[in-house]
């Protein structure tokens, strides 16, 4: 086949399939204005994107809620943070003064048996501040955990009934 050959067979070609596709179109546009979709149909679809608005809005009002709480354990993380923080510049504070009265106990001793006492006095003393320390540590953080799991655990209970719904 030549050339001249094979653009009269895709002329002739694309001629019937535009014409096939104007026919079509014919057809369709006079069924188009015959068509009516029925009331009950217009009124399901009206349900449904009015169930579908009240669920995005209740689960958009479900993900307030949970970022509030995000929000909320963020801030009394760092607010126990700010509190350790303090209590252990104050316990570094109370420590250095220990230390320095027991050195100016020390300093005082007229024997070295007495020395030793007061070295032995310190050190029994610190053990028993540091035991009481670590107690009251062990309380705070179990404290401070217990909050925060209560206060997502109370917040699941207030989002989960919303969630439920809009899904």
């Amino acid at each position: 086949m030549t050339k001249k050959q094979n653009s009269r067979k895709s002329q002739s070609a694309t001629g019937a399939a535009t014409a096939a596709y104007g026919s079509l179109i014919k057809a369709l546009g006079g069924l188009q204005s015959k068509l009516e979709i029925p009331e009950s149909a217009r009124e399901f679809v009206k349900r449904g994107a009015a169930t579908a608005k009240q669920r995005a809005a209740a689960m958009h009002d479900g993900a307030n809620k949970v970022a509030g709480v995000i929000e909320g354990t963020i801030v009394d993380a760092v607010t126990g943070v700010a509190d350790i923080n303090r209590k252990l510049i104050d316990t570094a504070h109370d420590d250095t003064a220990a230390a320095l009265a027991s050195i100016d106990k020390l300093a005082a001793a007229k024997s070295l048996a007495e020395a030793y006492q007061l070295t032995v006095d310190y050190w029994r003393e610190r053990g028993e501040i540091g035991m009481g320390r670590a107690k009251n540590v062990a309380a705070f953080v179990s404290a401070k955990v217990y909050d925060g799991v209560k206060a997502v655990e109370d917040a699941g209970a207030r989002i989960t009934p919303a969630w439920r719904q809009a899904v």
